[in-house]
């Protein structure tokens, strides 16, 4: 038990599962009494309600039965000679009266729930009462719109009741009441409103208490357990109201009374039009509910204490395994230093089976990775002809020569198109999910048709190894490239060369395989981008003999020579045409051998500056690179067109060379004649043996402004240094530089330097004085 108390202390997991038990005992037995008690509470309210029905239509009949008799009570009186006679005698007589009461009062002395009967003859003003009540005057005031009348009084009577107000329910009957006047007679009867209480009690051996009454049809109380409330209009409360609205002849329902739950039964009687309610509060209902209630909950709570017991011993029970599993894995799980911190066994199991998990899962991945590895090291010793006996295990190398068997071999070798080498960046490592991608897609698709081993080469090659059973090309190796190539073309967007090696028989022959599909696959150069290349494509181009087509350079050389684009065009596409027929090794080599003879042709051109000639060596290199004929046709087209234009500029250097020397000349010109008024365009240019509008375009090109433009600028400047150091007037200074108008002179002078000539030589005279004074 020790160690269960202990347990529960220190372990996170048993405490849960402790709770968790303990809760579910906990719910299913609050559920259950719950359940239980409101199933009893409901059935009691029920037999209650159905006997409080009952009890209320028993007296609802005892009521109809003293209704009837109050009936037949009258009837009787009415059909007496003598009570006929002193009805319509219209002079007193006491020995008549007497009588009368003798008759009256046998009658009710036989029926004792009537308290008095009495006769009143309005001739004489006689009334006999057999309780010796006197006459209500209110009575002969009552609209009669029947043989007999019901009314509910209040009547006080000296000496009587000690001093409180009679109650009573008053059946009023009319002799007369067809011809009836305010004269006529009247017989009453006299039932008391505590009689029909009373019958209630002895019916339901119900006290004082119950909250039983009798209203009419218009909720106005008849009798009531407090007699304070007769002849009260109760109409205004819900729950008569609800009544008097349902009409039933018998309910029941609950409802809300000053704050507290009641429950209504009611039952209405049909010969007096009368409803019998009764209205008991729930918790009065079933005597004993509150001590059921605590014997309920006592006994529910022994039972979840015995529940939380039952919860330990499961939990124990149920944690023994994990018990067992966390000593056997973590011997001392408590760590003393933590003192009484509660330990959470699954995190603790969590921990130590991630660590295994972790664990056996970098194991096996250093396993997988080294097979693997190991297994491609052995094909690309494979491809080269090496050996792998001397750094791996002969039953390795045994079980992968198993699966490498053959008989027959054949090796694929796939070409990335445009995929250069460009480092270890993020570009680069694009390249290698390519190629690894390559390796996959390639992988899936071929090994329908045999066992395949695909190889990362480097680079942009990819080697797969593939097996046949036969000394022949699987018929379905074709669908299945060309599916290799749209799938990289369609979610990569690039192409693949793909050349088939020869098939070779024993895994020894596999490198002449690999040689000879590296050999095909370079015919890409010649087929396109995404070429399917083997033996029968490029037999042709092996066995044709070509030479070096002299002819269509010498028609290129010219074509460039005399820059004329479409015959370049022309002349490049034939060479290519003409060497195409060839073999690859060709075709580089007379490719770089016509970029040569241009490079040699056109070497003049290194001379013209900013040319960088030296930079078009590159397309040598760029020769071999060349994945198909197109680039090596673009190459030239561009490196020809910059041969084209590096000529136009020389002639435009040359040109540029001597058009500076004429502007050179009229400029010197300019600056020794400018005092002349009579110099101009058309003199300076019959001096340089130009046009004028042809000089005129020269000088503006070279000094950006023209020639009347510079002239007037020059003579500007001298005549600003004479303003400035002679003391000449701006008339003769303008004379004296050629311009022989003052006014256009301030003009021209003021436009160019913002000041008058009068003012500029004030502002360097104060300049001047300025300067002699520091």
């Amino acid at each position: 038990m020790r160690t269960t108390i202990n347990r529960l202390v220190r372990y996170k997991a048993f405490q849960k599962l402790t709770i968790s038990y303990f809760l579910l005992v906990l719910l299913t037995v609050s559920l259950l009494s719950g359940v239980l008690f409101s199933l009893f509470s409901r059935s009691a309210i029920k037999e209650i309600e159905r006997n409080s029905r009952a009890m209320l239509s028993q007296v609802t009949y005892a009521s109809d039965v003293v209704y009837n008799q109050v009936i037949t009570i009258g009837n009787t009186l009415l059909i007496q000679p003598e009570i006929l006679s002193f009805l319509n005698e219209t002079v007193e007589d006491k020995v008549s009266n007497y009588h009368i009461f003798q008759q009256i009062e046998q009658i009710t002395n036989v029926n004792p729930y009537i308290h008095s009967i009495g006769i009143h003859r309005p001739s004489t003003g006689t009334t006999i009462d057999t309780a010796g009540l006197p006459f209500d005057s209110s009575l002969t005031t009552l609209s009669a719109k029947q043989y007999m009348e019901f009314n509910p009084r209040s009547l006080k009577a000296p000496g009587r009741n000690n001093g409180k107000s009679l109650q009573f329910l008053t059946f009023l009957l009319y002799p007369n009441f067809s011809p009836r006047t305010t004269g006529n007679p009247l017989i009453y009867i006299n039932v008391e409103e505590q009689s029909i209480l009373t019958t209630i009690r002895k019916i339901s051996n119900a006290d004082a208490a119950n909250n039983v009454f009798v209203i009419n049809n218009e909720g106005k109380v008849l009798s009531h357990t407090d007699s304070n409330l007769f002849l009260e209009d109760l109409s205004e409360e819900e729950y008569v109201r609800k009544i008097l609205i349902e009409n039933h002849k018998e309910s029941s329902f609950t409802t809300t009374i000053s704050d507290q739950r009641n429950l209504v039964t009611y039952v209405k009687s049909e010969e007096l039009d009368w409803y019998f309610v009764s209205v008991s509060p729930y918790s009065e209902l079933i005597s004993n509910i509150d001590q059921l209630r605590g014997i309920t909950l006592l006994v529910t709570a022994g039972i979840v204490l015995a529940g939380l017991l039952l919860s330990v011993l499961l939990t124990s029970n149920m944690n023994r395994p994990l018990s067992a599993l966390l000593e056997k894995v973590m011997p001392n799980p408590a760590n003393p230093a933590s003192g009484l911190a509660p330990i959470d066994e699954y995190k603790l199991m969590t921990e130590v089976f991630q660590s295994y998990h972790e664990r056996e899962k970098s194991m096996q991945f250093v396993i997988t990775h080294s097979s693997r590895t190991v297994r491609e090291h052995y094909l690309h010793a494979l491809l080269r002809g090496h050996s792998l006996e001397y750094s791996v295990s002969n039953e390795i190398i045994k079980d992968i020569g198993e699966e490498v068997a053959g008989p027959y071999f054949g090796v694929l070798v796939f070409k990335i198109n445009e995929l250069e080498p460009l480092g270890e960046g993020i570009e680069g490592k694009q390249q290698s999910l390519l190629r690894f991608a390559l390796g996959n897609i390639a992988k899936e698709m071929l090994e329908h048709i045999g066992p395949c081993d695909v190889l990362i080469m480097g680079g942009s090659e990819a080697v797969a190894i593939l097996q046949y059973t036969d000394n022949q090309l699987p018929e379905e190796l074709g669908p299945a490239l060309r599916n290799i190539q749209s799938f990289l073309n369609r979610y990569f967007k690039v192409t693949v060369s793909i050349g088939i090696g020869d098939i070779s028989c024993g895994k020894g022959n596999i490198p002449s395989s690999y040689t000879s599909a590296q050999q095909y696959v370079k015919y890409r150069l010649i087929y396109g981008k995404e070429a399917i290349l083997d033996a029968i494509a490029t037999r042709r181009h092996v066995l044709t003999a070509l030479s070096y087509p002299s002819a269509y350079e010498k028609k290129l050389i010219d074509a460039v020579q005399d820059g004329k684009p479409e015959p370049m065009v022309s002349a490049i596409e034939e060479f290519i045409d003409k060497i195409s027929s060839g073999s690859v090794h060709q075709v580089i080599t007379f490719s770089t051998q016509l970029m040569l003879s241009l490079l040699k042709h056109f070497d003049y051109l290194q001379h013209v500056p900013e040319s960088n000639f030296n930079d078009y060596l590159q397309a040598i290199t760029d020769i071999e690179r060349a994945e198909d004929l197109t680039e090596i046709r673009n190459l030239f087209n561009r490196y020809c067109s910059t041969i084209c234009t590096l000529i136009e500029d020389k002639n435009h250097w040359l040109n540029a060379q001597k058009h500076n020397i004429l502007i050179e000349k009229a400029q010197n010109y300019i600056h020794e004649h400018y005092a002349e008024p009579n110099i101009s365009l058309d003199l300076v240019s019959s001096i340089a043996g130009l046009s004028p509008s042809y000089l005129g375009k020269l000088f503006k090109g070279a000094t950006r402004q023209s020639f009347s433009e510079y002239l007037n600028n020059t003579r500007l400047e001298k005549a600003k240094d004479l303003l400035a150091s002679t003391s000449e007037t701006a008339a003769r200074i303008s004379e004296a530089v050629g311009i022989y108008n003052i006014t256009y002179f301030s003009t021209l002078f003021k436009k160019k330097y913002g000041l008058t000539p009068s003012a500029f030589r004030e502002q360097e005279a104060m300049k001047s004085t300025m300067s002699d004074e520091e």
